[in-house]
């Protein structure tokens, strides 16, 4: 081991140098290792042996392949490593490997190139640290989400079917009967008709829902003010009826899936001209502010408003401040709203007063 260190001491570069790779060696957060041009295991660490399971005198010499999953080995995964690495100076490692028991472990990191100061390759270092868990955690959320949405369109389909049947069996009955019907049974076959229609639109709400947690996304859209317009644009004949005014500022422009944006927007809108003030013309108004590393874009509107503390409430699927009978909709929009924001890495919020409007809010990242 040579001479002890000693922190305040005058040393040498030599010693330095023997602190960095002690330092280097006895690390067991991750797993850093040299290899030849040849592809041969020249140098060793802890956590080589922590997460691996090899210790120096069986890793050393080894061919670096002995870490790569057969299938990877099958497929050249390990040429193609280190040829990217070759050409560009590094290459993302991002995979499973195989322990020294032949389980298997997520590794996270990168492949370096090693050159001399001529640009002559000396070698390679590794450097990972052992993302397993979090790998088994996504893994299991993606099969969740899958299982999820695969029993809600199955549901929506199975359940679709009946309401179809009860809703034309309805009708039916509206036509052929509705004028030799009393009172009370026409108030019944109204309840009912009415019941499967907000059912049926439960339904369709909950399987959209669901698909935003496996829907692909794509970068599409680089201007939001044309998604808002978009947005307006869908919700024409209701801003009509309404006679609402629906207007904003300049928008960022921000690399994002354009149908999400859009569904964002839509909802948003859709929910001020929902839950407007009677009697009163809506007011939405949308704009945006840049705070550090993000922006914050907001959308105010003169509407009934709520009770500040139910804020957090009304994201949550189904939760409604009001009855079906007051303001129709499954309860589904705002919820949908959240998750497609938190999908960006985003926070959503609102802010509000009863009888004063409300100011809904989610960040995006600025770049």
């Amino acid at each position: 081991m040579g001479k002890p260190f000693v922190v305040g001491a005058d040393h040498t570069d030599q010693d330095l140098a023997r602190l960095y790779r002690l330092q280097i060696r006895e690390q067991t957060e991750f797993a850093m290792f040299g290899i030849s041009p040849d592809g041969r295991i020249t140098t060793w660490n802890r956590g080589v042996e922590q997460m691996f399971g090899y210790s120096e005198e069986e890793f050393l010499g080894q061919d670096a392949s002995i870490i790569f999953v057969e299938d990877d080995n099958k497929d050249g995964v390990p040429s193609r490593e280190f040829d990217a690495a070759r050409s560009n100076g590094w290459a993302a490692n991002v995979r499973w490997h195989r322990r020294k028991d032949g389980t298997r472990v997520f590794m996270r990191g990168v492949l370096s190139a090693l050159r001399e100061v001529d640009g002559t390759l000396i070698g390679f270092s590794k450097i990972v640290v052992d993302d397993t868990i979090r790998k088994n955690l996504e893994d299991a959320l993606t099969k969740s989400n899958t299982e999820l949405q695969e029993f809600a369109s199955a549901a929506s389909h199975d359940l679709q079917e009946p309401l179809r049947t009860v809703s034309i069996y309805a009708d039916v009955l509206a036509e052929r009967y509705g004028k030799s019907l009393d009172a009370d049974a026409a108030k019944i076959l109204t309840s009912m008709r009415e019941a499967t229609e907000r059912m049926s639109v439960l339904i369709s709400d909950l399987l959209s829902y669901s698909q935003l947690a496996s829907e692909a996304l794509e970068v599409s859209s680089v201007d939001l003010n044309a998604d808002w317009e978009a947005a307006v644009t869908l919700l024409q004949t209701s801003i009509e009826q309404q006679s609402a005014i629906v207007t904003h500022d300049p928008l960022p422009a921000v690399a994002l899936d354009r149908t999400q944006v859009v569904r964002l927007f839509q909802n948003l809108i859709a929910n001020s001209i929902k839950f407007r003030k009677p009697g009163e013309v809506p007011h939405i108004h949308a704009w945006a502010e840049r705070r550090d590393e993000e922006w914050v874009v907001r959308v105010k509107d003169n509407g009934i408003g709520f009770p500040q503390e139910q804020a957090k409430v009304i994201f949550s699927p189904f939760k409604r401040l009001h009855s079906t009978r007051e303001y129709p909709g499954s309860g589904i929009g705002l919820a949908a709203c959240k998750r497609i924001v938190e999908g960006w890495g985003g926070r959503i919020g609102a802010e509000s007063k009863p009888g004063q409007g409300s100011t809904f809010w989610f960040t995006l990242p600025a770049s």
